[in-house]
This record gives structure tokens, C-alpha cells and sequence, in this order.
């Protein structure tokens, strides 16, 4: 396909450029051999034109010189990426970090996508204090782990971010790119867990929608499930205890007060839908980590998802 991709460039450029097709003689170093160009005759460069050699495409500049880098072809507009060996990229990193597609062009909003990421996976690092205890000193997180992974189906991978000394155990973060405003949403942020407490994601049992379960030492749980397509959790179950004026225990559902037997038959049906099976894959947060799972070659689909934007 790159080849194919490759070629159907160099036919366009040729018809709108006029593209020169070079010879494999043709390629000389200037006098002070920092430059490759490309002779006409012994004394008469090429400038300021696309060359083809054999299935590759090249630029000169005014000077005759090869480029390396982006170029911006004065036909189209567009901005092309070569190589370190002068020819025209497909589907790779340009040295500059920037995404290049097929057609040997940026791919600009999967550029903002991954700084978006990575911005999160920074701001998480961060030292953070229990909302619900204002006078505690700040506590450093422990190892973090991170989760890339569409969450709400829309075909854009999301971020999900916990910590935990023996493994991801306890949800920090959970970010989701937001197409029409381009850039991440937070769904779910929290701060250093009171002492028992603990969220967790959980895929349901048909494999298909994500829920957020957040329990207390006290028994209280809150289930809420992301909405398709959206960057929104809906509170869908609420389990609470408390005392009335007696020292009585009082149950609560969704904020009407239960039996208790009523009470443990519905959280165990909320359980049920939510399913049994949390969100894995996370690996530790790490400069190498970041990179193979943030900074992927994109596949036909994909490309077409991000160019369409």
C-alpha cells in the first residue's frame, strides 16, 4: 500500500510539477560535499524541481541542493516530509516528532492528539492532596500506570491513568479525546484515595460499554457508566448507608431508602450489569512506554479518521 500510495503521488506531482525522472548517474555531491544534486550536464544542476528516481521522489532547491526535511510544494500548497536520504516519507515520524501519512503529508490533528496525551500523562505526575482532608501534607504518587484505549467506542483511543505501589490499583485519571473540540476531556480525575476507598473501571459483560465503580470503607458504592460516544459518566446506581436517630442503620438507593434485603438485591443487580471484568492492560508510565503506545503508525482507517477532520 505505501508503494501504491508513493506512486499515485509521484503521478500527481509529475502532472502538476513536472516531475523530472532522473538517471542513476545523474546525482553528483556539490564542491564542498555537504549537498547532493542532481546534473543536467557536468555544469548545469537541476534547481527547484521534483525528481523521481526509481519508485522515490526528491526535491532540489534554487540552489540545485537536495532537501531534507518539510517542503512546501508551490503547486498545492502542501507541506511534504523527506527524509534524512532526501526522499519523499510514508507513515512514519518526521525527526521533528510530527506525524507523516501516506501521501507524504502532516497529519496534523493526530499530532494534537498525542501532545494532548502526553500533556495528561504529565499533569498526573504531579503531587497531589485528599480533597476531603484540606490540612494533609501533599503526598508524592506512587508508580503510575497508564491505559491507552478507545473507552467510549468513537474509534479515538482514550487515556485512563492509576497508581499503586504493588500494580495499577488505585484511578487517578480518565481523559477522552473529544473530536469536535479537539482535544482531551476529563471524565474522571481524583486525588490521593482516603484509606479504603478505591475506583475502578470495569468493561460490562457484553464487552461493550465502560463503568466506573467507586466504593467506601463504610459499604457506600456509586456506579456510573460512560455514555457512547460521549465524554460523560452517568450515575447510574448510588448504594448508601447511614444511622437514624436511634443508631439505626437506614439504606439508600438512588437517594429513596430501602429494606435492607431490597437494598442488597439491587447492588448485586447493579453489579451484574456492570460485569466482572476490570480494564487491564496498563503499563508503568515511562518515556519508552509513552512512546510505543501513544506513537503508533496508523493504519487506512485510522487515516482516514484523522484527515477527515
Amino acid at each position: 500500500m505505501r508503494k501504491q500510495m508513493a506512486g499515485v503521488l509521484c503521478g500527481l506531482l509529475m502532472a502538476a510539477a513536472g516531475v523530472m525522472t532522473a538517471q542513476a548517474d545523474d546525482w553528483m555531491l556539490s564542491d564542498n560535499g555537504k549537498h547532493w544534486m542532481y546534473m543536467q550536464s557536468p555544469d548545469e544542476p537541476v534547481k527547484d524541481e521534483w525528481i523521481e528516481d526509481g519508485d522515490k521522489l526528491y526535491y532540489v532547491d534554487s540552489k540545485g541542493y537536495m532537501k531534507t526535511g518539510w517542503v512546501t510544494n508551490k503547486d498545492d500548497g502542501e507541506k511534504y516530509y523527506m527524509g534524512p536520504d532526501g526522499a519523499m516519507a510514508f507513515n512514519t515520524f518526521a525527526t521533528d516528532g510530527r506525524y507523516v501519512g501516506p501521501d507524504g503529508t502532516g497529519v496534523e490533528e493526530y499530532d494534537k492528539y498525542r501532545k494532548a496525551i502526553k500533556a495528561e500523562l504529565k499533569s498526573s505526575s504531579k503531587t497531589k492532596k485528599s480533597k476531603n482532608n484540606k490540612n494533609a501534607a501533599s503526598v508524592p504518587q506512587t508508580q503510575q500506570y497508564f491505559l491507552v484505549a478507545d473507552l467510549n467506542r468513537d474509534g479515538y483511543r482514550d487515556l485512563v491513568v492509576m497508581c499503586g505501589e504493588q500494580g495499577p490499583d488505585s484511578l487517578l485519571k480518565v481523559a477522552l479525546w473529544d473530536p469536535e473540540e479537539k482535544k482531551m476531556q476529563l471524565a474522571a480525575e481524583f486525588d490521593a484515595p482516603d484509606q479504603g476507598a478505591k475506583s475502578t473501571l470495569y468493561l460490562d459483560p457484553e464487552g461493550e460499554e465502560v463503568w466506573l465503580e467507586m466504593t467506601e470503607p463504610n459499604g457506600n458504592m456509586n456506579l456510573f457508566q460512560l455514555m457512547k460516544g460521549t465524554t460523560l459518566f452517568d450515575n447510574v446506581w448510588s448504594f448508601t448507608m447511614g444511622n437514624d436517630d436511634q443508631g439505626y442503620p437506614r439504606f439508600y438507593m438512588n437517594g429513596s431508602e430501602e429494606d435492607r434485603e431490597t437494598w442488597e438485591y439491587y447492588m448485586s443487580k447493579a453489579r451484574q450489569e456492570r460485569g466482572n471484568t476490570p480494564l487491564s492492560g496498563y503499563l508503568p508510565v515511562t518515556d519508552e512506554n509513552i512512546q510505543v503506545q501513544v506513537d503508533l503508525v496508523l493504519d487506512e482507517r485510522e487515516i482516514r479518521m484523522w484527515k477527515a477532520e
